[in-house]
């Protein structure tokens, strides 16, 4: 058994397909296919996958394989890791999820960039891509993310409402959510927090919100607002300086709402030194925002 047969194996449970796992590891699909033939072969003949048309999936075998494969890879993984970063140098690749506050993390990234032009970034902003990556650090309005279950509150902030300049509320110093039950509203899609925010509050004050288009952009949001389309709940601080001059916006109260966002990492795994001072970077960072943030040492 050898340990590139090991890390094959992994892709391909993960993407489900010889061919994906193939082009990802820049191989031809017939060697895929017989790289994990000979793993079988090695485990006793041991059948790791079900085929059916043109997928494969985890049969039992393979599935517990996997967690003892995965496991394996990632102690592995961080000897090297922690041997590599023996000198404490700040070099080296940083993977992140960044699924909230997105601006504030662009603008962490460019920053730290510039300190440690020695490091670099791959940066997703969906739940469902590169599922073959293991993420350094997360920023999401959950508290944990698979395997990331050691989290930090990042930013609090308010949730505030977003109309048009001729809209009636537009005169208003403050409103209460209540008063919004025969609006539109212009939201995110259902893998947004804002998208649960909006929902969730709104049936909290006892009526279902008309949702007139859902986005998966912010940008759009604004946009239709700015045309007058319906009115958005949007998060303060993350949202600040974007809005358009033709919007005004208001504060929520009695009771007003706020949205959390949380730093995420799993603490089982070696965190490398330029990890760790990113993680520091945007704890600092966030501490700096206006607004304010709950963040303690």
């Amino acid at each position: 058994m050898e340990l590139l047969q090991l890390r094959y194996f992994v892709t391909v449970a993960k993407m489900g397909s010889i061919t994906k796992a193939a082009n990802f590891h820049g191989i031809p699909q017939p060697a895929m296919s017989q790289t994990i033939a000979r793993l079988e072969a090695d485990l006793g003949n041991v059948r790791l996958f079900d085929r059916k048309s043109n997928r494969i999936y985890l049969n039992d075998n393979g599935k517990k394989f996997l967690k003892r494969v995965e496991f394996a890879l990632q102690s592995l993984d961080d000897g090297i890791q922690e041997l590599n970063s023996a000198s404490n140098e700040i070099t080296g690749r940083i993977n992140l999820l960044v699924l909230e506050n997105h601006r504030f993390i662009f603008n962490c990234v460019s920053h730290f960039s510039k300190e440690y032009p020695n490091v670099n970034f791959f940066i997703s902003h969906n739940y469902y891509s590169e599922q073959n990556i293991i993420y350094d650090l997360c920023i999401s309005s959950m508290q944990t993310y698979h395997q990331m279950k050691t989290s930090i509150p990042l930013i609090k902030e308010h949730i505030i409402l977003v109309v048009h300049e001729d809209h009636p509320l537009a005169r208003r110093t403050s409103v209460r959510l209540s008063e919004l039950k025969n609006e539109k509203f212009i939201t995110m899609s259902a893998q947004s927090s804002l998208y649960h925010i909006t929902i969730d509050q709104c049936r909290s004050c006892g009526f279902e919100p008309h949702v007139q288009s859902i986005c998966d952009d912010p940008y759009f949001v604004r946009k239709y607002v700015s045309e007058n389309m319906g009115i958005a709940l949007a998060p303060e601080v993350s949202w600040a300086g974007r809005f358009r001059k033709n919007t005004v916006i208001i504060p929520i109260d009695n009771p007003p709402i706020f949205t959390t966002s949380y730093l995420i990492w799993n603490q089982n795994r070696y965190l490398t030194p330029a990890v760790q001072a990113f993680r520091r970077f945007l704890t600092d960072e966030s501490r700096k925002l206006s607004g304010n943030l709950c963040l303690s040492d």
